[in-house]
Formats: structure tokens, sequence, C-alpha cells
């Protein structure tokens, strides 16, 4: 009897040394997914901004939020920024990825690794005062002061413009859509650039003293997720998620959500 006690004994000794172990092991490895720092834009509704909470917010948070969910070997952690900071802060080693409905060029693509997927429509277009007509293209605005903010991609397109036919473009570098429009209804500007979504949104905020220029556009593209250079894997593995999220209607519930229009859209 005493015998059969003790065996009994080892064996509920045995039987919770494996579970302890199980336990903490499950911990480990769940503690193994490796940590990504993502920056986050802070003035940018309805993309990148900070809530009632201070919290980062916004579709681009939304979307690379459902992306951590779907690859356990990560674990993403936001916090918000200006946005001159995020790139900088990628070159300072202290995020692994920036978010600001970045778009691509020569000169970013040279430096920094971006997702192939894109996740958002980014096609935009100039935006006048209400009822100026004299401003078609960007070849129109010579002579003209136009806003953009300081290193986005209209302004690259801008800067290269007046590079390769004399300067002839007067970049005003300023950084909210509410400051783009009272300069514009003002007359201190003659042009911005902006998203048909984000104009929709400020025009019909502020007072509707905005318009587009329908007969073209200023420059086309999609948002994309920027990284370190040396990201590659962690770049694959977004990119095989935002296919995914294409696929089973993710990115446009999402877009609906933040933006009250499918993300493919412009």
């Amino acid at each position: 009897m005493k015998r059969y006690f003790k065996t009994f004994t080892g064996v509920l000794w045995i039987g919770a040394f494996i579970l302890v172990f199980l336990v903490f092991a499950g911990g480990a490895f769940a503690a193994g997914a490796r940590p990504i720092a993502v920056g986050v834009g802070n003035a940018f509704e309805p993309y990148a901004y900070i809530d009632a909470d201070n919290q980062p917010a916004g579709y681009d948070v939304a979307v690379l939020k459902a992306v951590d969910e779907r690859l356990s070997q990560y674990e993403f952690s936001f916090e918000s920024m200006e946005f001159k900071n995020l790139l900088l802060s990628i070159d300072a080693g202290k995020l692994d990825i920036a978010t600001q409905q970045f778009e691509t060029n020569p000169e970013r693509a040279a430096k920094y690794l971006f997702t192939t997927e894109g996740f958002a429509n980014y096609d935009k277009r100039l935006i006048v005062k209400k009822g100026r007509t004299d401003i078609k293209t960007i070849g129109d605005l010579a002579g003209k002061r136009v806003a953009v903010g300081s290193g986005t991609n209209s302004a690259a397109i801008l800067e290269k413009y007046n590079a390769e036919h004399g300067a002839k473009i007067e970049i005003v570098y300023q950084g909210t859509t509410q400051v783009y429009y009272d300069n514009l209804v003002n007359g201190r500007i003659d042009a911005a650039v902006m998203t048909r979504r984000v104009f929709n949104r400020t025009n019909e905020a502020l007072g509707g003293g905005m318009d587009i220029v329908e007969d073209g556009l200023f420059s086309k593209s999609d948002a994309y997720f920027i990284l370190a250079k040396n990201e590659t894997q962690l770049r694959d593995d977004i990119d095989a998620a935002l296919r995914e999220m294409k696929k089973d209607g993710t990115l446009t519930k999402l877009s609906l959500e933040y933006t009250g229009k499918d993300y493919q859209a412009d």
C-alpha cells in the first residue's frame, strides 16, 4: 500500500511538474514574439492622429493592428509623433515601421524599405479657392504660391519641377489642412494639394470655400508602410497579411469605417 501511495504521489508530482513546465513554456513562447516599434503621425485625421484618450489612432493604425493580429511572431507597439520625426526615428533605430500615408519616391526608396502592397489609394489633385478656374495642371502653378507639407511626396514633386524648370513655383511649406483652407480662401496662397477624401472632409468641415481641380491628377499613388532598409522579412510578412486583408474585405471594412470610402477608390 505504501509503495502504491508513493508511486501515485510520484506520478502526481511529475504531472504537476509537466503542467507547470507547459504553462511557463507557453508564456516563454508567447513572450518570444519580436517587439516591433511603430511610429504614427499625430495630426492627420482620419489616417494618423491622437484620439481623445491620447492614444495613436486612425485608419493607418487600425490596418497595422489588423496586420499584427495575423502575425503571431511579432508584437506591435505604437507611438505618436510629429510627421517630421517619423523617418528620423527610423534613421536612429528607434522605429521599425513608420506610417502616415507615405508615398514612395526614388529618394525615399533609396534609403528606406517600402511594403510592396499599398493599403490606401492616395491619388492627389490640386485644390484652389472656390470659383477659381485658371489653375488646371502643375504647369499653371508657375509664379504662384502652392502649399504642401514639408517632407511630403507632393513637396518632392514640386521641388523636382522647380529644379527642371528654373524654380518657377513658390513652394509654401505648411502643416495642416485647416491652414491650407484659411490661406486659400483668404488669398495668401494660390493652390494646395490633397486627396479627394481629405478635400471633401476639410471643405465640408470648414465652410465649402475650396474647389478641387477635376481635369487631371496632380499625382497618382498609393500609401505604403515604411520600414528600415534591412527589414525584408518583416516587409514580406506585412505584405502577405495585406494581401489576405484585401481578399477577405478587411481593408475595405476599415476604410469605410475611418474614411467613409473604399480604400481602392479616389
